[in-house]
């Protein structure tokens, strides 16, 4: 921690001097430290992550499934499958890559050139030759090549939003800060690799490179980050293993029996392959991908940018949402609310830099003729450096926020800017510095000179020798506890006279009259709080990670209802000095982290989904690059995000709003469903098909389907419909349901008795119309078209089943996913192809059926909705 030691002590630990070192050091240094760059692994070769895909044991049934498509001839299935392996390995490859963009977005914010000293002498160096004890000269405009402890400094800001996430500019310093465990955001006497000199030029003391810097480490965690398996992949996984066991299982069977009946062991085989490849779903891993790209459609449209397909299905499963304050849940845009002059307090409506608004003192609006609250608009006003201006019907602010919030507030009143600026004429200045914390302007207004000053209220009541003024040190208390940035004003007149011997800064501070505070907040954006709340309905706990001051963190949690009564706050000090067994201990009751840094960020995150949480994390600097990755969904900022922000995170948003994290959240639980449903579908067919084969076999008839029959129910069933629910819309109760139970498996118990009821359904009908033909001499080609299209049928109709587990299908729209009616239509005319054609008889051993055994089969089918929807209603009434 080398911003507590002195130079001294920095110089004697890094074994070096101001002159800087001599090249054999350099070498020798090199040699230790290594060249001052962010080492990137060699990246594995293309063959053996495209090898890495088909581990997957859903891919491995699928090639066993190609390979039975090729011994039984069917080159037109075995094609289809190859296909959906290509496209699911493809998926998988691109996202291989994910670690090494990261890590390479991080390289290009390092300067290729810098400035040393060495020998006494500078120089300009490439930035990898840089060594731990160099000493580096700064400039404007340069970016830091290393991290440095600073020993000379003069005006000297950076920049280093893209390291802290702080917006503003950081004033630097040399003074020794002995304070353990500070976060990098306040350490002044330190410059850090990647950021930018902002204003000003200094010098200092290399102490680390490459790897070493803040920058480099947060590119290691980035790298050593592993992410977690999403809830879908497990399932996935899972489901892979059952279908093929049950696949085996139920051909095998069939395949004994079978033969144990006297069945030929040619027709048997063919058909227990027939019968595994029917029963393998595989069609699920095309289908989920269609289903999460129109989840990441639907998304596109609500400002969020999906960068992982699997990420659609994550965030309808997210219990726990971690967001940063600024610009995410407030407006990014400073605001004056509260004014304090002349004992009275006054309070301005609207928000942001539009001036529209009023001004209310007493439960009145004033418009004028209050000289004390003039006064106070009137030194925020001239005491700016900053300018208000409206462009595309957009009022906008050119400088810092905060003053452009005085120039609002004055504008509020009435007071205009640059009516003003024509009557008084700036003479001189004292720009605000952290280590003055305050700023002057001593202007000319006609014969009179006068010094116009705001700063910190502790500053402005001391010049105005109000230190111990019991009334306003309790005011400026009540202000500052509300959550508000309190800043103070005074004024000073200057005698003419003595102007040729004035010393602004020492005539400040004395003497100055007191004219009040203004209090400012960012306020939270609207939309930002209805989506807190709808999201705390749909039991989503929303916490917020800041890097502000606890006082305003907490008051603008409470605010938009993130913090309540029994809640509590955490700092970063508190994270650093109670360690990660209380973190893990008290984390579900923490709803506001205030002055964190990144390292801690990624401890909030690991601590949550150590409690077996699905954690969703927003971020848009650099150091938000870990927690964004180890996040189960790292959200990063479209508009002030950085590239390795947005590299590291599976999503980003266009507009940086939390309402449309809410948003996204919603259509991820609309995908979960809908996979479910398709999960659903693909099963029925399966199972239904099984229990009508292994049934007709126990019961001595013969075999109701051939293996072309089997193969065909599975085409013109599952090719289109299950394609067509991932566009179902969301069902009504998808915004106050709680998240999905991450253990529970897609295959639960309710869908696992639903799919045995199906099964039963489709054994009992088919078999009995099948047997009843066979049995009155229709003939064993008949009876089984007759079979086949009840099966069809049976299908057609429980897809409307389908399209919600729980609803009636009475109750939704037939018209509601215009896909599915065009697939069903599809269907049904390839099924009518299939039983009349020649040419289709031929190849699929059907027959003509009559009118009245077309009737008699779609009716018969019917009777799963029948007793679907008495499935429905009695889980719905009865809970059983």
């Amino acid at each position: 921690m080398f911003y507590k030691k002195s130079v001294e002590e920095t110089f004697k630990e890094l074994n070096t001097s101001y002159c800087g070192l001599s090249n054999d050091e350099v070498q020798q240094r090199l040699g230790i430290y290594g060249r001052n760059s962010i080492k990137e692994e060699k990246p594995e070769p293309l063959w053996r992550l495209l090898f890495k895909q088909f581990k997957s044991p859903l891919s491995q049934i699928l090639i066993i499934a190609s390979v039975f498509s090729v011994l039984i001839k069917n080159y037109i299935d075995a094609g289809v499958i190859l296909m959906v392996l290509v496209i699911d390995s493809s998926v998988g490859l691109l996202q291989e890559y994910k670690a090494q963009k990261a890590i390479m977005a991080i390289k290009m914010l390092t300067a290729p050139l810098a400035d040393v000293i060495r020998n006494n002498k500078e120089h300009r160096i490439n930035l990898e030759e840089i060594v731990p004890g160099d000493i580096i000269v700064l400039l404007p405009g340069n970016k830091i090549p290393a991290d440095i402890r600073l020993f000379e400094v003069k005006e000297l800001e950076i920049d280093e939003s893209t390291l802290t996430g702080e917006s503003t500019v950081v004033e630097k310093a040399t003074k020794i800060i002995n304070i353990d465990y500070l976060p990098i955001a306040d350490q002044r006497n330190m410059a850090f690799m990647g950021t930018v000199v902002n204003n000003g030029k200094g010098k200092g003391v290399v102490i680390g490179t490459g790897v070493n810097t803040e920058l480099g480490k947060i590119a290691q965690d980035v790298k050593s980050t592993s992410k977690l398996e999403t809830p879908l992949q497990k399932e996935l996984v899972k489901l892979g293993k059952k279908s093929g066991i049950i696949a085996f299982i139920f051909a095998l069977l069939a395949f004994l029996v079978g033969i144990l009946r006297g069945f030929p062991f040619s027709q048997m085989t063919m058909f227990a392959i027939s019968m595994a490849v029917a029963i393998i779903p595989v069609g699920l891993p095309v289908v989920v991908t269609v289903t999460l790209a129109v989840g990441i459609k639907l998304m596109a449209e609500k400002n969020a940018i999906i960068r992982e397909l699997l990420a659609v299905e994550t965030l309808g499963s997210c219990n726990y949402i971690c967001s940063d304050k600024t610009g995410t849940i407030t407006e990014n845009m400073m605001t004056v609310v509260k004014a304090y002059a002349g004992n009275n307090e006054y309070i301005f409506t609207g928000t942001g830099y539009n001036p529209e608004g009023e001004v209310i003192c007493k439960d009145k609006q004033i418009n004028n003729n209050d000289n004390d609250f003039e006064l106070l608009l009137l030194t925020g006003l001239l005491c700016n450096s900053s300018d208000l201006y409206k462009e595309n019907g957009k009022w906008l602010i050119n400088g810092d926020s905060t003053e452009g919030s005085l120039i609002v507030a004055a504008k509020k009143y009435g007071i205009d800017k640059e009516k003003v600026e024509c009557q008084y004429k700036m003479i001189d200045e004292i720009p605000f510095s952290s280590t003055r914390q305050y700023m002057a302007a001593l202007y000319k207004h006609n014969d009179d000179f006068i010094i116009f000053v705001k700063g910190a209220p502790e500053k402005i009541l001391e010049f105005t020798g109000n230190s111990e003024n019991i009334q306003l040190l309790t005011r400026y208390s009540q202000m500052a506890e509300e959550g508000h940035r309190v800043l103070g004003f005074g004024i000073k007149k200057i005698n003419s006279n003595n102007l040729s011997n004035l010393d602004l800064e020492n005539d400040v501070t004395k003497g100055l009259t007191f004219t009040g505070f203004m209090g400012i907040i960012d306020p939270p954006k609207r939309s930002a709080v209805e989506a807190i709340q709808s999201a705390q309905k749909a039991n989503i706990k929303v916490v917020m990670i800041t890097g502000d001051h606890a006082i305003t963190a907490v008051s603008i949690a409470k605010d938009v209802g993130i913090y309540k009564p029994g809640d509590k706050f955490m700092t970063g000090n508190k994270l650093d000095t109670c360690g990660d067994e209380f973190l893990f201990d008290c984390i579900e009751e923490v709803s506001v982290y205030a002055r964190v840094s990144p390292h801690h960020k990624y401890k909030i995150v690991s601590a949550l989904q150590n409690r077996g949480n699905i954690v969703a994390v927003t971020g848009d600097g650099i150091n938000d690059a870990p927690a964004l990755k180890k996040a189960n969904i790292g959200i990063a900022m479209g508009k002030t995000g950085t590239d390795v922000a947005k590299e590291a995170a599976d999503m980003i948003l266009k507009d940086d709003n939390f309402a449309s994290i809410y948003e996204a959240v919603k259509v991820g639980r609309i995908i979960y469903d809908n996979i479910q449903k398709v999960v659903y579908f693909l099963l029925s067919s399966t199972i239904g098909m099984s229990f009508v084969i292994i049934i007709s076999l126990l019961i001595n008839l013969p075999l109701p389907f051939l293996a072309t029959q089997v193969l065909w129910v599975n085409l013109v069933t599952n090719g289109l419909q299950d394609m067509a629910l991932a566009y179902e819309p969301g069902e009504k109760d998808i915004e106050t349901r709680s998240p999905r139970n991450t253990r529970e498996s897609i295959l639960n118990l309710s869908v696992i008795r639903r799919l045995v009821l199906v099964g039963i359904v489709y054994a009992t009908v088919t078999l009995f119309f099948f047997e009843r033909e066979y049995s009155h001499g229709a003939g064993l080609d008949y009876a089984r078209t007759v079979a086949l299209n009840i099966v069809v049928f049976l299908q057609f109709f429980n897809v409307w089943n389908a399209r919600s587990l729980k609803k009636s299908i009475f109750r939704i729209s037939p018209f509601s996913n215009p896909f599915l009616l065009i697939s069903l239509i599809a269907a049904t005319i390839a099924q009518i192809l299939v039983i009349t054609l020649p040419s289709f008889q031929f190849v699929f051993h059907t027959a003509n059926l009559s009118l009245f055994s077309w009737i008699q089969t779609i009716l018969a089918s019917f009777i799963i909705v029948i007793v679907l929807e008495i499935d429905k209603y009695l889980i719905s009434s009865f809970k059983y």
